[in-house]
């Protein structure tokens, strides 16, 4: 509820007495709600002694070398944020609907029978470019006490 409350606190605000309704950043609001969800798991796994298990995850548009590029990348991001990398998914011709991307299921899966403890992509386009379809990941994972970890930052992203 309180993880809900400050998406919210983020997403608008009212302006003065006239009742002008301002609009955040939706990539902004849904970094914070990323970032909060990330903060409790791996503030939980360090009380309890525990490191960051994640599954690499990449949608790629291109070749297999390119992903093996994005590998290489996140392998470094997992050392820098001190996780342990426990597999890697991929996807070819770029992002579809979740539900139809084997290897961001298979990647999910990994979560749900308790090998790692979130996935980490190079930004959140490689989850859904759509932002309420990468919404309803990142809430369901967060539900789930899981975490998406990202490369990039939703505001950066595409820069």
């Amino acid at each position: 509820m309180d993880r809900d409350n400050a998406a919210c606190a983020w997403n608008s605000w009212y302006s003065g007495g006239e009742g002008q309704r301002v609009i955040a950043d939706p990539h902004r609001r849904l970094m914070y709600l990323r970032q909060n969800m990330l903060n409790e798991a791996t503030h939980a796994l360090r009380r309890n002694g525990g490191t960051a298990r994640v599954a690499l995850y990449v949608c790629t548009w291109s070749s297999a070398s390119d992903a093996e590029e994005q590998f290489a990348l996140l392998r470094a991001v997992a050392v820098r944020r001190a996780m342990r990398v426990g597999a890697e998914f991929t996807d070819g011709h770029g992002p579809g609907a979740v539900e139809q991307r084997t290897g961001l299921l298979k990647a999910l899966t990994q979560v749900r029978q308790g090998f790692v403890d979130g996935i980490l992509c190079p930004d959140f386009s490689h989850i859904s470019p759509h932002l309420d379809e990468y919404e309803r990941v990142l809430r369901t994972t967060a539900q789930r006490r899981w975490f998406v970890a990202l490369g990039l930052p939703e505001t950066t992203a595409g820069l």
